[in-house]
């Protein structure tokens, strides 16, 4: 076979140098599911990412237009000799890229989009006030109306032609001429036809033919109408009347339809629209939230203590107020204490939801509600002091208008078989899906619906398929965790339908419970079984036994991985004796939970009455000083529990600023807490300036160093000199940055190497010191591990290494950018700068799916360091699914039973024995069996 031929067949790469990889050479048979492991660090996502995607993504641009390729000399290429019989290359990654606060799961998908017009051709509207279907509205109704305006009350007719789009609309003017009319107004103003203004057509307009002027008065009935005839033929069924009382001098417009208003409440509505279903839309968004869903406001979990009464201070910003001042504005809600049938003196825990609600928003019987007397307080204070306490118990709350849902009240007033979209688009996808199937129409809609139905159907399965059912179309992009935003994707993938493509997947499996592992698998060989070929950077070991190519890179991270130990079959690889990752498959390595056991004491944290999202009124313990993991389905309510409602309630008792706040209860045992460390995924860097060097606080005592050699102290150099952050050390053309971001219109942005620094960050200047031979651009890119071995004299600098050493990191750069960090590698980062900090004892270490990115080896270091914070009097709780980590906790919490409405209450607590003999939990049956 030729290397032509055999290029059909396989992706040939040749001499592939990026990062750390050691001039691979490597043929990756095409239209197959092949696996790509190894340890964190041995270069899996070099060659998955930066090689092939990278190169594919180039190929990509190279076949654009010449708009689109003068961009290309800026682009790198990849640091590979050849890449032959690459496909057209898509990658499914964890970073976010869903920043966007209007991103939802429905815009990811698509899916919102079909729903939108399914709305606007199948919906029936209904009036928003009283709730009536919407009838037409004949010419003579709206005559009628009319002449119930005042006498010699001035008006315009006018026909809408253009409303809120872009282009210069030629065809409209000469519509208005062709109908012999005289005037037209543009864009709110009043013009002469023939003196109409050139429209600028990248902005839109508004564009109306003025029909006709009237003063109301009697006999003036028969001339109105044809007006109105003219009006709303012209104006396919809408007229917009502006009007002028006497003595007024404000113009107000109206808009009337004969298709759609209300006779009761005598309300108007435009012709629906699917623009009027879009929340990214001025025609559809909600007029306060602007269609966020979210405005700034008092945050109700950062003012109110729940565990306390009225009289006790559960208004916490009232803290401050002298004890007349707080007795007087306690007065004023006592109309609305008494409605409600509650008291001061009674914990506001005791409340249900909706009291809780009326109290804080007040009714339209007693208007007066916690919520109107805060922002009286905002606005009438004047001390500085006092402003900026109020002000920090402010936040994103849910816009009051639209109850979050980001759409108008017309919008919301359409309903599908009963449900509003915003109500459809709540379900949880699982409950959709049945929805969308039990949909149907007696009448031509049948015709209209059911290509869109179908295609509803078939992209909701495929979110289902891939273990994310208990989430809602409406949830925010931001909210989602890098697995969940991954899956999404891959869903719109499949949805798609696309062949011949080559799909690369950085760790889909993250963030699914063991249980919902198999319907992950089946969606990726679906992408595969449909003609395309999967590379799977991945970890877990049900997935690297389905491949039908593995590879295992390594033998070890940084300069010391970077080579193809093994390939072939899953079994092949286990035979290879160089493989880290084939003893772990065969066995012949394993994790082995410690042989002491750590019983719980006497202290312990209880947290009762969780309600947030879907947690149904859960009573949490957990003991202090174990290791403790909270596990459960996809979408059980863990994070909720946790993150939103533990965290936030021990910082409020910490003394600490609280943040978002889910409801609950009460917090019992928090005084034996002394401090609260929380490990999250999130990026620790907003720009490309943040890096491991910076946020552990090394940089700051290596500038110190510098600073005080003998050339920086000749040429006057402080240590504010050393940091890419300073106008006087930086690249001026970077503003170091060490890059540079070009713009590439409908594709994202590219960013290149600084052409003057080379990406060094540092001017000539600074780069003038060095210290041991090297420049402080040269130590930023060395490795953790040679960085330690450089400055092991150096104690401040060489614990903190050590720490992110023991985190299994060594092989990081200093210098390497958060934002190209994994959310594992950012948490680990995070972990080993608390690590560093001396510790007595009694803190709280909160961890989010640690093991993310890691290799069995690395998991293994990892519970060597939760072991030893452990050991040192500590309390840790992670949120996994690792069974590796489940199995070694000393306490495990299992929620669920289900995700979405079906979970929210705790199955199973105890030592992880207990779970995997309880029968109604997930977690203890693929645990009992792991044991």
């Amino acid at each position: 076979m030729s290397i032509k031929e055999e290029a059909l067949n396989c992706i040939r790469i040749r001499g592939a140098e990026t990062n750390n990889l050691k001039s691979v050479d490597i043929d990756i048979p095409r239209n197959q599911l092949v696996v790509i492991t190894g340890v964190s660090g041995s270069g899996k996502s070099s060659l998955a990412f930066d090689t092939i995607f990278s190169e594919g993504r180039r190929q990509f641009i190279e076949g654009q237009s010449v708009y689109t390729r003068r961009f290309l000399n800026q682009l790198p290429r990849a640091a590979v000799e050849s890449i032959d019989g690459l496909q057209p290359t898509l990658a499914i990654d964890q970073q976010s890229g869903h920043d966007n606060p209007r991103s939802t799961v429905g815009t990811i998908t698509e899916i919102h989009d079909y729903l939108r017009v399914l709305m606007a051709r199948c919906g029936e509207v209904h009036c928003y006030q009283c709730g009536q279907p919407i009838q037409q509205q004949t010419v003579d109704q709206i005559r009628d109306r009319l002449m119930e305006l005042p006498e010699r009350t001035k008006l315009m007719v006018m026909s809408p032609l253009v409303r809120g789009r872009k282009g210069s609309h030629a065809a409209a003017f000469q519509k208005i001429r062709d109908e012999r009319l005289v005037r037209v107004r543009v864009d709110g103003e009043i013009h002469d036809i023939e003196q109409a203004p050139e429209l600028a057509p990248n902005q839109s307009h508004d564009i109306e033919a003025v029909t006709d002027r009237i003063i109301i008065r009697e006999g003036i009935e028969s001339r109105l109408v044809e007006s109105l005839e003219l009006a709303t033929r012209l104006g396919d069924g809408l007229v917009t009347i502006s009007s002028l009382p006497k003595g007024d001098s404000d113009w107000q417009d109206k808009t009337y339809s004969t298709k759609y208003a209300c006779p009761a409440c005598e309300i108007d509505y435009e012709e629906v629209e699917p623009r009027t279903f879009s929340f990214n839309s001025p025609h559809g968004a909600c007029s306060k939230c602007t269609g966020l869903g979210t405005i700034e406001g008092f945050d109700r979990s950062r003012v109110l203590d729940l565990s306390k009464s009225l009289a006790d201070g559960a208004i916490q910003c009232w803290s401050d107020v002298n004890a007349d001042e707080r007795k007087a504005r306690l007065a004023q809600l006592e109309p609305c204490l008494t409605s409600i049938e509650f008291d001061l003196n009674t914990p506001l825990a005791k409340l249900d939801n909706s009291k809780l609600l009326q109290l804080w928003n007040g009714s339209s019987e007693y208007p007066v509600g916690i919520d109107l007397m805060m922002q009286k307080d905002l606005a009438t204070a004047t001390d500085k002091d006092r402003l900026k306490r109020l002000e920090s118990f402010r936040g994103n709350v849910s816009c009051p208008a639209c109850n979050g849902s980001r759409l108008c009240e017309q919008a919301n007033s359409v309903l599908l078989q009963g449900h509003s979209i915003s109500q459809i688009s709540a379900m949880p996808i699982k409950d959709a899906v049945g929805f969308f199937q039990g949909v149907t129409f007696t009448d031509y809609r049948q015709t209209i619906a059911e290509p869109l139905l179908a295609e509803l159907s078939n992209r909701l399965s495929y979110l289902e398929t891939v273990g994310v059912g208990y989430l809602g179309l409406s949830r925010s992009g931001r909210t989602l965790s890098g697995g969940e935003h991954q899956r999404v994707r891959l869903a719109t993938a499949i949805g798609a339908g696309l062949t011949c493509v080559c799909f690369v997947l950085d760790e889909p499996s993250i963030g699914l419970h063991q249980r919902d592992n198999q319907r992950l698998i089946d969606a990726v060989i679906r992408l595969r079984d449909s003609g395309n070929t999967v590379i799977v950077v991945e970890h877990d070991e049900e997935i690297m036994r389905v491949a039908d190519h593995l590879i295992d890179v390594g033998p070890a991270a940084g300069k010391h991985g970077g080579q193809i130990v093994a390939e072939g079959s899953p079994e092949e690889v286990m035979k290879n004796p160089e493989s880290p990752t084939g003893k772990f498959l065969i066995g012949a390595e394993k994790i082995s939970r410690s042989q002491s056991v750590r019983e719980p004491g006497e202290a312990w944290l209880r947290l009762k009455g969780a309600r947030g999202n879907n947690l149904k009124n859960v009573d949490l313990e957990i003991p202090l000083g174990l290791f403790t993991c909270v596990t459960g389905v996809s979408g059980s309510g863990k994070s909720t529990l946790l993150n939103k409602t533990l965290v936030p309630a021990l910082r409020k008792r910490l003394g600490l600023l609280p943040g978002e706040t889910e409801s609950y209860q009460t917090l019992e045992g928090a005084d034996n807490v002394e401090r609260l460390i929380q490990v999250d995924q999130r990026p620790f860097g907003r720009t490309s300036r943040g890096c491991a060097a910076t946020y552990t606080g090394v940089f700051e005592e290596l500038r110190k160093i510098y600073a005080k050699t003998k050339e920086a102290k000749q040429m006057g150099f402080t240590a504010s000199r050393f940091s890419f952050n300073a106008k006087s050390g930086h690249c001026s053309e970077c503003q170091g940055h060490g890059q540079r971001k070009v713009k590439m219109s409908f594709l994202p942005d590219i960013f290149v190497e600084c052409s003057v620094c080379e990406g060094k960050r540092f001017n000539e200047q600074t780069l003038q010191v060095r210290f041991r031979g090297m420049t402080i651009a040269d130590v930023l890119t060395l490795s953790i591990d040679q960085a330690i071995r450089e400055f092991e004299n150096i104690e401040k600098v060489r614990v903190v290494l050590q720490c992110l050493v023991d985190v299994g990191l060594g092989y990081l750069s200093l210098g390497q950018p958060s934002s190209t960090l994994s959310g594992g590698e950012a948490q680990r980062i995070k972990l080993a700068t608390e690590l560093a900090k001396p510790t007595l004892g009694h803190t709280v270490y909160i961890m989010d799916e640690p093991t993310t990115g890691l290799h069995f080896q690395d998991i293994r270091r990892l519970l060597g360091v939760i072991s030893q914070l452990v050991d040192k009097g500590n309390t840790v709780i992670v949120i996994e699914h690792n069974l590796d980590v489940i199995k070694c906790a000393d306490w495990i919490v299992d929620v669920g039973p289900e995700g979405g409405s079906a979970g929210g209450t705790i199955v199973a607590t105890g030592p992880p024995t207990a779970i995997a003999n309880a029968a109604n939990s997930h977690t203890g049956r693929f645990l009992n069996d792991y044991l």
